[in-house]
């Protein structure tokens, strides 16, 4: 049979002690590794998402563009109130993309 003498009330309060204090611990790091979130992966990836927008909006006809897919081509025309963009990838081959789906700019 297991003998428990030696949790005296003393020992006890330390214990809830030290639970306190590692639940206070606890509370400290959740909102310090949230703002380091933040600032490690949210903001850097809203940094990127608005040079890309901005990236596609300043597009137009006779650009070398890259899509998501690795297709490399020409614009020729866009359509739709610019949500779609005629890509020439070959001569007398145009293809309909949507602009969303240009991932760069060639130089």
């Amino acid at each position: 049979m297991l003998n428990f003498n030696f949790l005296t009330p003393e020992i006890l309060i330390l214990a809830q002690e030290e639970g306190a204090k590692s639940s206070l611990q606890s509370l400290i790091i959740i909102p310090i590794m949230l703002v380091a979130m933040y600032f490690l992966v949210i903001l850097p990836n809203k940094k990127e998402e608005k040079k890309r927008k901005e990236m596609i909006t300043n597009l137009q006809k006779g650009d070398s563009v890259v899509t998501s897919s690795g297709l490399h081509g020409k614009i020729v025309e866009f359509k739709d109130n610019n949500e779609t963009v005629v890509l020439s990838v070959a001569a007398n081959t145009n293809i309909t993309f949507e602009t969303s789906a240009i991932l760069k700019k060639k130089a």
